[in-house]
Order: C-alpha cells, then structure tokens, then sequence
C-alpha cells in the first residue's frame, strides 16, 4: 500500500501580494508581518508564504535584516517577477535581506524559492552564520544581487556562509552576481561536520574559508559555472594554535563543473591580502582539492623534474617538461621527478610568465616565444586567450587554454 505522505505533517499556504488588499486577493502585504504571524510551526506543522510578483521593499525599515523560521518556505510566484529589495542609507556588515538571526529561534529546516534578492549598504543578500541554524537552509533558483561598489565593504557577497558542526547549506540554480563562499567555526569538535552544497548555480566564483582545521565538513560543487574555486586558508586566528595544519578539514566533491581555475590561497586578513596558490605550506606540495573538469593526475614521463608551475607537453602516456616547438598541453600544479605522478591543469585558465616588453590585451590570442613567455599571437600556434589585460612589467598572465 502506497503511504500517504501527507498524514506526516499539516500544511500551511499563506499568500502574501505587494499592493493587495489583506483579506480579499492575499493574506499579507508585507513579509515582515507574514513572518512575523508566524508561531506554531513544527515539523509536525510547515508553512509555505506564498509571494506573489511584486517588489517588497524593505529599505530603511529600522531592522538590521527580515529573518527566516524553522519549518517555513518562502516560494515566489516567478523568479524575475518577486523582487526582495533592501537598500539602505546608511552601510552596516551586520546588516543583509535575510539572516537567521533575526527571531533568535531554533531553525531545523527553511528555504527560499524562486525569489530575486537585492541588497545595498549591506553585508549581503542572504547571510547564515550563528548557532540557531540546526539542520539545513535551502536556497532554490533563487537570483542573489549585491549592489555594493568595489570602495564599500563586502561588495562581493551573495551568499556569505558561516557554518558550524551539523550545519547544512544547500543551493540549486541559484544565480549571483557576487560569490558564494562559506567558513567553517572556531570551534574543535570530533565527527561530522557542516555541509555546503552548490548545484547548478552561477556566479563570478565560489570560496571555502578554513579558520581551523579539526573537521570533517563536506563541500559539494557539481554542475556549477564561475570562474573559480578558492580554498582560502586563515592564518593568524588565535584559536588555530590549538592545532598545527596538517590538512584541510575538508572534504570535496567536484562534478561536472565549468570552473576555469582552483586555487589555495593563504591570508592573514580573511582574504584582503592573500598568497596564491601557496601548496607547499598547505598541504606539503599536494592539492587539497582538484576538479577533474580541469586537472589530471600524470606520470613524469620525461628525463628532467618538473617543477611546480611548469609548462608540460604531452609524452607517450604521460608529460614532460615543455620545450621549444612542442605543443602546450598543460601547467605543472606539483613538482613531479622523472618517473614520479602529479597534477597538472590541462584546461580552463593557467597562469603564464609574459614577455616583460609584450602588450596583451583582453581576450587576445596568446602563443608562447622560445623561452616559453606568453606573447601575441603571430605565426605560431595558439594555446589560447588572454583573460584580464596585461601591459608591461613581470606578472603572471591569466591565459584561458584552448
């Protein structure tokens, strides 16, 4: 006998329309109010706010951010057509459109579905990191826009993430035109860990901070567009003296991503100045993470080391070190002796010395000289386009393979 599903739990609908009328075409104009009606719910009884198109302008209103309940959707009629606006005068980082904190209540499960959320002077759209998250927040295609300026603090956030032990944050299809990134505590604690899963979401990049490692928190990424992974290690937290670094707390899970490059990076400031692609003092010379859309794990099949940065081209069923006339298969991302197996990136963007007399502009085609420098294009073979514009001087080029 098929088990009726809705005897587990009674559920709520409530319609909420900006410029309605309450008690004719909704039950609420205003989401505040419709939270705020809220005090029965359980896991025995869920409520879904039903948001009709419209613009719900929480500008100004006097509270640093609108909260989320435990057992309580928020669903939009339409993606683009309900519209969560905060923009406020005054900039706060304690400030976003939605945090968990705002009613101080235990949250065992809430989502946000079909919604556009727009922040300004603000931390970001949505924020989660206090203790009243225990269990699993859901954001579900779900369009996230923080409208901050580079001079104005956190201008990159859209979903910002601080996640304890048992946490778990979940993100399907949603869009943003700032980062997703999440760190994990301070605290020590033995057995699982948090847990934050992106699917199928676009944005300009995504970053795991580590402010101890301990753990075993799970990052799952699959089938996700941006331009980057980062792993960003924080150093200087006094708390991380408890445990020297022996390796990352955790654990990732890459699938079918579009991800041009994954790096680790090393910062004493939670990221304002960092040291990129720093392995040897990560993780003794290996990756912590890789993406297998982008990186392989090779066999030296040369007669020289390959140092960590190298250009490789391919040889029999493994690489070598680059050389003049030979096809670019790659970036060497390990040190590998002749014999020996390591990572190397075959695709998405890699980092290449330039010519120090070579102008190189955005998305022009790029080969490599004799000695191996990134230079214009002329008579010989592409290896692929140049990302951000280079002028003169001794930098790395962002070069995206082809």
């Amino acid at each position: 006998m098929a088990q009726d599903l809705s005897a587990r739990y009674e559920l709520v609908e409530k319609v909420v329309k900006a410029g309605g009328t309450a008690g004719e075409d909704c039950d609420y104009t205003e989401l505040k109010a419709a939270l705020d009606d809220i005090a029965d719910n359980s896991a025995r009884k869920r409520y879904v706010l039903r948001i009709l198109n419209g613009i719900y302008d929480l500008s100004n209103d006097g509270n640093l951010y609108l909260g989320l309940k435990s057992y309580v959707e928020l669903v939009g009629q339409s993606r683009g057509g309900v519209r969560i606006v905060k923009r406020d005068d005054d900039y706060s980082d304690a400030k976003a459109v939605f945090d968990t904190a705002y009613y101080g209540q235990r949250i065992e499960y809430a989502s946000l579905r079909n919604l556009t959320i727009v922040s300004y002077n603000l931390k970001a759209p949505v924020h989660i990191d206090d203790e009243y998250l225990q269990g699993t927040i859901e954001l579900l295609d779900c369009t996230l826009i923080n409208e901050n300026t580079p001079d104005m603090g956190n201008y990159q956030n859209g979903l910002a993430c601080g996640l304890r032990q048992g946490q778990r944050v979940v993100a399907r299809g949603v869009h943003s035109n700032g980062m997703l990134w999440m760190h994990n505590g301070f605290e020590a604690y033995a057995g699982e860990g948090c847990r934050f899963e992106l699917y199928n979401c676009i944005c300009p990049y995504i970053v795991i901070g580590e402010l101890i490692t301990y753990g075993n928190e799970t990052i799952i990424v699959e089938g996700c567009r941006a331009e980057f992974l980062r792993y960003l290690y924080i150093k200087g937290v006094a708390v991380q003296q408890l445990r020297s670094y022996v390796q990352s707390s955790f654990s990732f899970e890459l699938r079918g991503n579009s991800i041009d490059y994954v790096e680790a990076v090393t910062t004493l400031d939670l990221g304002y100045t960092s040291v990129p692609t720093a392995f040897d003092e990560l993780c003794g010379g290996k990756w912590s993470i890789s993406d297998p859309q982008i990186h392989r794990f090779v066999r030296n099949t040369g007669s020289a080391d390959i140092g960590k940065g190298n250009l490789v081209s391919r040889s029999g069923d493994g690489v070598k070190r680059w050389a003049p006339g030979e096809r670019l298969y790659g970036t060497a991302l390990d040190a590998i002796s002749p014999g020996e197996y390591g990572m190397v990136q075959d695709r998405g963007i890699v980092f290449i010395q330039t010519h120090p007399d070579m102008a190189i502009y955005e998305d022009e085609p790029v080969e490599l000289d004799s000695s191996g420098c990134a230079v214009r294009q002329g008579s010989g073979a592409k290896i692929g386009e140049a990302r951000g514009w280079y002028a003169h001087g001794d930098r790395l080029l962002k070069v995206k393979l082809t």
